[in-house]
């Protein structure tokens, strides 16, 4: 009798663990809530909406992601939000490299150590454009020209920090020239930016190439350099990158997932594992052709890594900037 007793004991507790492993692989077995930091209809949006649509689309996911935009305050209103839940695992967070940025100027206190970084999803690459009759044929001839004097061209962003920003002053390091006098002037907005170098009011922008290209396809445009780190194929194939140019700067103007710190490491792993296969379905490929987007990802450790590297360059530029207000503490 003792030993029936045993066996029957074996038997629960072997069948209790099988049902809290079936129960572990469920994840998530209800709606992941998707904290996207920007407003309807923006870049951000469209990262966390195709993301959704592409994951269920693919079948790896079987719930659905329920959309929270939280614009406002430079995407720090979103990451106050994910901050605060922390150990949620039904948090994810979608954004930019304001995750870093944003405290290296002093608008928050918190970065991406306070987070989770869960993946890199996307990248857009940027480009340096100019009208057609411009007199700058390469993109060396305007470094040359900064060369000899740094605050001789006026260059256009759509705002400051930014990559687009970065776009201008790190080959300009790079090629000797002396940052703190070069002239950049912030815009509205990327199509307020493209219409002021149109109608001539200045003479170079550093945007998004998704943002130039059709302008280039109407022959309304010309490119100058673009940041990626090899050489692009399609309508860019024949744009310079910084690194052919004998340059070493490469920027991606990427779109990342976040969950909130303390979420627990099966759910790190389990969206690695998710993401990883999602990158290489077809759906996604049609999503990355539709916006004109370029594959980036990187896993929850490489994606860690390379936002450390990312922030102290950015840190370095933005100090002697005088821009480093979070860092002068």
């Amino acid at each position: 009798m003792k030993r029936l007793v045993y066996i029957v004991g074996l038997l629960f507790f072997a069948l209790a663990g099988a049902g809290g492993t079936a129960q572990a692989a469920a994840f998530p077995d209800r709606n992941v809530l998707l904290v996207v930091a920007g407003n309807p209809g923006g870049g951000l949006d469209a990262v966390g909406r195709s993301l959704d649509g592409a994951l269920r689309d693919s079948k790896l996911l079987s719930e659905s992601f329920v959309i929270k935009n939280m614009g406002g305050a430079g995407g720090n209103l979103a990451k106050t939000y994910v901050h605060q839940r922390k150990g949620d695992r039904y948090t994810l967070y979608v954004e930019s490299n304001r995750i870093y940025v944003n405290k290296i100027v002093g608008t928050t206190k918190l970065n991406h150590r306070d987070l989770m970084p869960v993946g890199r999803l996307i990248t857009e690459y940027l480009v340096w454009v100019v009208r057609p009759d411009s007199p700058f044929k390469t993109a060396k001839d305007v470094l040359d020209k900064l060369k000899a004097d740094p605050s001789s061209v006026v260059f256009g962003v759509g705002t400051v920090p930014s990559n687009d920003q970065m776009n201008i002053l790190r080959p300009a390091l790079a090629y000797g020239v002396d940052s703190k006098k070069v002239k950049i002037v912030p815009f509205k907005s990327g199509g307020d930016l493209m219409i002021q170098m149109l109608g001539g009011h200045v003479p170079v922008i550093s945007t998004g190439l998704s943002e130039a290209i059709e302008q280039v396809k109407a022959g309304r445009a010309r490119l100058l350099s673009v940041s990626a780190p090899v050489p692009l194929t399609g309508d860019a194939s024949k744009v310079p990158t910084w690194r052919s140019m004998g340059i070493d700067v490469s920027i991606l103007h990427w779109r990342g997932l976040f969950a909130p710190a303390g979420v627990p490491a099966d759910t790190v792993r389990f969206w690695d594992a998710t993401l990883a296969k999602m990158v290489k379905t077809p759906e996604w490929q049609k999503v990355l052709d539709k916006y004109g987007w370029f594959d980036a990802y990187a896993g929850s450790a490489q994606f860690r890594k390379d936002l450390d590297a990312e922030e102290k360059v950015y840190a370095r530029i933005l100090t002697e900037l005088g821009m480093a207000k979070g860092l002068a503490k």
